[in-house]
């Protein structure tokens, strides 16, 4: 599909408000109907309801730590910004698409550090899904940070490999002289039937200088 200069500024946007008002819904939703009460609360597949408020960052790391947690907020912070701009000058779906999910999912989980007690910068995280009871409990923005973050790696890795490659240093002809070949003496060709041969011409020698003409002093009259 070809690239268009607009891709970024109509899908991105798009994208990335629908990424945060999925994953606020279902974080008040879950608040609603599961506030207060411990232990999965549905069953959906393999996938559990698990109602936890996480103070650390991404998958409950980083939990009692609060200094590292405001520094990954206000690094997360930059990293949204960056996806901003880069999804809305992206001129491939694709790529606009992983930037959306990035930054979508950067700033469901944003609202809630900014929001959220215990404070500003150090809000927990409303977590409400797990596999199969086990393992950590993440939510839809994990998802999509997730998600955005291996879509726009293998984009540019598809881009990066369909690139051609460009020698550093272009090949550029010899300027050494060659040095010219001694012409080798052709033989006559022979002559076609019916005609006689053509004299070979001989090479010209440069003949010798003639001699200066000297002149003989003129004969006296014998004396009787």
């Amino acid at each position: 599909m070809n690239p268009h200069p607009q891709t970024g500024r109509l899908l991105f946007p798009l994208v990335a408000l629908m990424v945060i008002a999925a994953d606020q819904v279902s974080k008040a939703l879950a608040l609603a109907a599961w506030s207060g009460t411990s232990g999965p609360q549905a069953r959906l597949g393999p996938l559990r309801t698990l109602l936890v408020h996480n103070a650390g960052v991404a998958f409950g790391l980083g939990h009692g730590r609060p200094v590292l947690i405001s520094v990954i907020t206000l690094t997360g912070a930059v990293a949204t910004l960056a996806a901003v701009c880069a999804g809305l000058r992206a001129h491939r779906r694709s790529l606009a698409f992983g930037m959306a999910l990035i930054a979508g999912g950067s700033v469901g989980n944003g609202a809630d550090r900014v929001v959220r007690p215990p404070g500003p910068l150090r809000g927990a995280v409303v977590d409400w899904i797990t596999v199969a009871g086990r393992g950590p409990v993440f939510n839809l923005a994990d998802v999509a940070l997730v998600s955005g973050t291996l879509l726009t790696a293998a984009v540019l890795l598809c881009s990066a490999a369909r690139r051609p490659y460009v020698s550093p240093r272009p090949w550029a002809p010899d300027s050494t002289p060659a040095p010219n070949p001694i012409p080798a003496s052709d033989p006559d060709p022979a002559p076609a039937p019916g005609c006689s041969p053509a004299p070979r011409s001989r090479p010209r020698t440069p003949s010798a200088a003639p001699a200066p003409l000297r002149r003989s002093p003129p004969e006296r009259p014998a004396r009787w």
